[in-house]
């Protein structure tokens, strides 16, 4: 099964275009959301980012994400220590989901594709794209920051158009609808193709 990777920065809408491709009947495997989860239910993960961060990380069985984000947002070094943990969890559970799954390709939905090194396991890369309008006006509505707060997150993010010259394909997310649709139809279509000539 070949591995589609998905990606976009803040507020572009990835999760939207992930939506469209699984009512399509293709699967999909949310890393960010996934990785949560990890960060709660895997044992060896659990004590391994307690020894980086601290017996605060967690409170109970609960992530302590505020003690978190102080400790590794004031830290680039340990930031960095942390995401190498969190993936490599995510890259293990990634295997183990892509083995049960069934059609010609998968979608591995993920923020940081490149910044992870995660692209290296995908065939195909597509990434979501907006105007930075529509993107702060996504993220106000949705994560309680202020704009300036919002300026400041996507400059610390890879530019789309570095994003859009590492992919295979690029999807505008303008809000419209249709037009995210017909894109996505068009890409199955481009991807049956790559692949059965593969």
């Amino acid at each position: 099964m070949k591995v589609v990777g998905l990606t976009g920065g803040m507020g572009t809408g990835k999760s939207t275009v992930a939506k469209l491709f699984e009512e399509k009947g293709y699967p999909v495997y949310s890393s960010d959301s996934r990785a949560k989860e990890l960060m709660m239910e895997d044992k060896d993960l659990k004590a391994k980012l307690i020894h980086l961060l601290g017996e605060d990380s967690y409170s109970g069985d609960t992530l302590n994400k505020k003690y978190i984000a102080q400790k590794i947002f004031s830290d680039k070094k340990l930031l960095q220590e942390q995401n190498a943990l969190v993936h490599s969890a995510v890259r293990n559970d990634f295997k183990d989901w892509v083995a049960k799954q069934k059609g010609d390709f998968c979608i591995k939905e993920a923020a940081i594709l490149f910044e992870s090194g995660a692209h290296k396991d995908c065939d195909y890369i597509i990434v979501v794209t907006a105007p930075e309008q529509i993107r702060i006006n996504r993220i106000l509505s949705r994560d309680g920051l202020t704009e300036e707060e919002i300026k400041k997150r996507l400059q610390n993010q890879w530019s789309q158009e570095k994003l859009a010259d590492l992919a295979d394909f690029q999807i505008t997310n303008d809000s419209d609808m249709e037009n995210i649709k017909t894109q996505v139809n068009h890409i199955i279509k481009q991807l049956e193709e790559r692949i059965k000539t593969a």
